[in-house]
């Protein structure tokens, strides 16, 4: 006999229940820890204080215990929970999750504090004559009572929410429990929708099924491919009755897939639909049997509506009776997942949203319940704008014309107009449902990361990096394997675009991946990011709740007359703060005023943007976010970043691109080990100062720029050699200043095997002058061999005679465009000729070249 399984006897709140109580646990051993690492930080530190000192066993297990908590957290995500506490009681363990994890990382930061940072002070000491006292507190120390203070509110939040839970849940014996429809309504072959605007739509998929395409053998394959509501089961069901094909099938049988796949299942579907009775069969065997011999040299049209599942086990089992088919038989699918497509290897087909008139033509339709009522120009005009809002989705339009049918007054349609706008009407509420089903299949992780795009305004173009960056800033990204977060955390994003979460914008962006979400995905991100998230569409500061982690400010478009003052948010514990402001383009900012005391209030920030404002100097208290994994000042008037930045030892990404007043980069920046990616600005009036120390940041990824200057303790090209993480593009200047090939050939160039674009940039106004060594600059560009797999270079202001032997030596294979500007002492070309790859090549401002 087979050991049962044992969840199989228990309920799904018992099992919730079982894990909850396991997370109590965990987290009372975590608080008992915490207590005890608490004391050991003990009395406050001052600026003599030695670096802390902390059992490391002890603080290994708090980490197990956080990890406990987290586990706990995500099992209970997939047991499907439908009790409303049990999900309010989640929340608050995930809040709970939110505050331990602060002090867990604030106890790894003491213990920096005292073995990195007390060295760089007295560097500073030495380097910038500052005042003492001003030197020490660029990197303030933690107290114990702060610590503490935190530890005891977290025990407190926890016995509550404990007593919360034995006194108020309601039992089982307390009432029957009532089971809610499923909001997904199964469709047979036969449509009672309109089919409006799919006319070519329509004749293409006609015209497929009727030619002698096979892609498998016997048959063919197509998927039709949109969102939840843009109308592809329609689709289909008018094709399926269409007279053109109806001569032209043997067999034709249509099956509504369900979210749960069951091959048996599927199958007994399939045969009913042949045989018109249902098979007494449960054995995958018998049902493949029977399948064939009703296959068998029949040509046969099969439509799987509402494709969900993405396993290629049971694709291959589902095509075994298919095989035996006539040739010409035809399989269509209709799917949500792009996913579905690449398992099957089928062709995709992917159906797009109604144009405005179509969909004023299927709401009017349905308005007028088919009857022919004239409506004046004034309804007419009401019900466009109406329209727009459906952003042309048939099931939103429809939907909305089912209220407008109710009456044919102008006051109901401008009631009906007015709750659109407000995005409060019944309508949206009926389509969220169905597009929350997709939302409910995704995992945890996934959950997150789309609740997360509703801190950003409808219509927003998202670039799927920054995104992706955000992301892993909150640490929604689960990376275990040789991949690395940035590429997990694309695999999550094409995962979502797959699944039409995300769409291709009707304009393109050649250079840069950038997508829009429709407008009701939007609302259904809103709809389920709860009180955790805040958007705010005005100028004006909000109040926030204190359960808001995550606020974003979206200016009006209109340029603002007076500066947003960026005070106390009444919350204190937000994880993401973003300033959602596009850049003009007149490049004016937006006016934005910061208090000092912002980033003491804010402490637990793990997102900081502020981006298109007119800041121009941030308060030393920067160094307060050490929690913050995610810092952009683009296009802001920023000048300088205080040395207090080197306390953020978690920064993972900075963003200083556009920031054309920015003079110098603090010494403090080497500090910053973890660091991944360093946006800086190119264009500019004069070079900014980077410091001497960019090569111990060997977690970088991402340089735009790399500045070498004559100062001191201005960076040196050598520097490079051990930055082997950077890919994509990178831009080297001041080559000039290399006073010695030695260090060119340090940089180690050849171990950059992730760039893909490298300019190598010598001082324009120098590369004319006849006092410099044009032997030495040709030398230096000798020992800068980049990479074999480069794809594009440009060498610029160089001032030497001779361009490098690596450009006619076979060298670069990869090499598709070769931009030469200003190298004015150059008079030959190598052999170019001997670049197999080579695509573009551009010559400009070459004086001497014959």
């Amino acid at each position: 006999m087979d050991t049962p399984d044992p969840e199989s006897s228990t309920t799904i709140e018992e099992r919730f229940f079982v894990n909850v109580k396991g997370a109590m646990d965990s987290l009372q051993l975590f608080l008992h820890t915490s207590k005890k690492l608490a004391s050991n930080l003990g009395k406050p530190f001052n600026r003599d204080s030695k670096p802390v000192r902390i059992d490391e066993d002890e603080f290994f297990r708090l980490k197990l215990r956080l990890e406990a908590i987290r586990a706990t957290l995500k099992r209970s995500d997939g047991l499907g929970l439908s009790d409303e506490f049990d999900r309010l009681w989640m929340r608050e363990l995930r809040d709970l999750e939110y505050r331990a994890e602060d002090v867990v990382e604030t106890i790894q930061f003491e213990v920096l504090r005292g073995t990195r940072f007390e060295e760089f002070k007295r560097e500073l000491l030495e380097s910038t004559g500052k005042r003492k006292r001003e030197a020490y507190n660029l990197f303030p120390s933690v107290t114990s009572a702060s610590v503490f203070l935190k530890i005891k509110k977290i025990t407190d939040r926890f016995h509550e929410i404990a007593r919360q839970r034995d006194a108020l849940r309601l039992q089982e014996e307390d009432g029957n429990r009532l089971v809610k429809p499923s909001p997904i309504t199964p469709m047979s072959s036969h449509s009672a929708c309109q089919l409006v605007g799919r006319k070519d739509d329509m004749d293409k998929l006609i015209e497929w099924l009727k030619s002698d395409e096979l892609s498998h053998g016997t048959y063919s394959v197509k998927t039709i491919v949109g969102m939840a509501g843009v109308g592809k089961t329609t689709l289909v069901q008018h094709v399926y009755h269409d007279h053109a094909i109806q001569s032209s099938f043997d067999l034709k049988i249509w099956v509504h897939m369900s979210q749960q796949y069951d091959v048996v299942e599927v199958m007994r579907k399939i045969v009913e639909g042949i045989g018109n009775t249902s098979p007494y069969l449960s054995e995958l065997d018998s049902l493949h049997h029977t399948a064939i011999h009703h296959f068998r040299d029949k040509k046969f049209l099969l439509v799987l509506d509402d494709m969900w599942d993405e396993d290629p086990r049971h694709w291959s089992s589902l095509q075994v009776p298919l095989t035996y088919g006539a040739k010409g038989s035809k399989l269509v699918v209709t799917t949500r997942s792009m996913k579905v497509s690449q398992i099957m290897c089928a062709k995709r087909y992917h159906l797009r949203c109604l144009s405005d008139d179509s969909s004023w033509e299927l709401c009017r339709n349905r308005a007028c319940q088919g009857r022919k009522i004239e409506l004046d120009c004034n309804m007419k005009a009401i019900g466009k704008r109406i329209v727009s809002r459906c952003k042309g989705l048939p099931l939103a339009a429809e939907a909305v014309g089912v209220s407008l049918s109710f009456s044919h007054e102008e006051k109901h349609w401008n009631r009906v107009l007015e709750n659109l706008l407000l995005t409060e009407d019944d309508e949206v509420s009926k389509i969220l449902p169905a597009l929350k089903v997709s939302y409910d299949l995704l995992p945890l992780h996934l959950k997150r990361c789309f609740a997360y795009c509703s801190l950003f305004p409808k219509g927003y173009v998202f670039q799927k990096d920054v995104l992706v960056k955000l992301w892993m800033a909150q640490g929604f990204i689960d990376c275990n394997g040789s991949s690395s977060l940035e590429e997990v955390g694309g695999k999550y994003f094409y995962y979502l675009l797959d699944r039409c979460f995300f769409l291709h914008p009707p304009f393109h962006y050649p250079t840069e991946e950038r997508y829009v979400m429709h407008d009701l995905y939007h609302e259904l991100a809103e709809d389920v990011s709860g009180k955790e998230f805040n958007r705010n569409e005005d100028s004006k500061m909000p109040t926030l709740d204190e359960k808001v982690r995550h606020s974003s400010i979206v200016p009006p478009e209109h340029l603002l007359e007076e500066a947003i003052q960026l005070g106390s948010f009444g919350g204190q514990d937000l994880r993401s703060f973003l300033f959602v402001g596009e850049k003009k383009p007149e490049g004016v900012p937006f006016p934005m005023n910061i208090s000092h005391d912002l980033f003491v209030l804010l402490d637990c920030l793990r997102v900081l943007d502020l981006s298109n404002t007119d800041i121009e100097n941030l308060p030393c208290n920067l160094g307060n976010l050490i929690h913050l994994r995610y810092l952009s000042f683009e296009n802001s008037r920023i000048r300088c970043l205080p040395e207090s930045i080197g306390g953020l030892f978690n920064l993972q990404t900075l963003n200083l691109r556009e920031c054309i007043y920015l003079d110098e980069l603090p010494k403090g920046l080497k500090l910053l080990d973890n660091l991944r990616h360093l946006y800086l600005p190119l264009y500019r009036s004069r070079r900014i100062l980077m410091p001497y120390g960019i090569g111990q940041m060997t977690s970088l990824q991402t340089l735009s720029v790399f500045v070498m200057g004559t100062e001191t303790e201005s960076c040196r090209i050598e520097e490079l050699s051990n930055l082997v993480n950077l890919k994509g593009e990178m831009h080297v200047l001041g080559i000039n200043n290399v006073t010695d090939p030695k260090f060119a050939e340090e940089a180690n160039m050849q171990n950059k095997l992730k760039v893909e674009k490298l300019t190598l940039e010598w001082s324009v106004a120098d590369s004319t002058s006849p006092d410099l060594n044009g032997e030495l600059a040709s030398e230096v560009l000798e020992k800068l061999k980049p990479y074999h797999k480069l794809e594009e270079l440009i060498i610029n202001g160089f001032c030497g005679t001779r361009l490098p032997s690596w450009l006619s030596d076979q060298v670069l294979l990869k090499l598709t465009t070769l931009d030469l500007k200003r190298c004015n002492k150059v008079e030959k070309l190598p052999s170019l000729g001997k670049l197999p790859s080579l695509k573009r090549l551009s010559v400009h401002s070459m004086v001497r070249l014959t």
